[in-house]
């Protein structure tokens, strides 16, 4: 078991730096924490890693291996490892 606190791990930038988080890489999941300006695009992407999005506040479109779906708050996506996926903020 492991316990971290996201805020105290080193930044990291992705996508050229567009968006900026604090992660943690375990053998199959990826733990991270973004905040992201209304209209930030995450480019379509993979990951061997299993990818959990949870939305605090305002809202994002989704795409997950070709389905899109308007997330807002307290709502999740569950994004297996290898499937594309992408989207961009429409709310903060």
């Amino acid at each position: 078991m492991s316990f971290a606190t996201l805020a105290s791990l080193p930044a990291q930038e992705i996508f050229g730096g567009t968006i900026r988080g604090h992660y943690t890489h375990l053998d199959r999941l990826t733990v991270g924490e973004v905040e992201l300006k209304a209209g930030t695009v995450v480019p379509s992407h993979q990951h061997p890693h299993e990818q959990v999005t949870y939305v605090l506040e305002g809202s994002f479109e989704f795409t997950v291996g070709g389905g899109t779906t308007l997330l807002g708050p307290g709502m999740a996506a569950i994004i297996p490892g290898g499937v594309l996926h992408g989207g961009r903020t429409l709310t903060v």
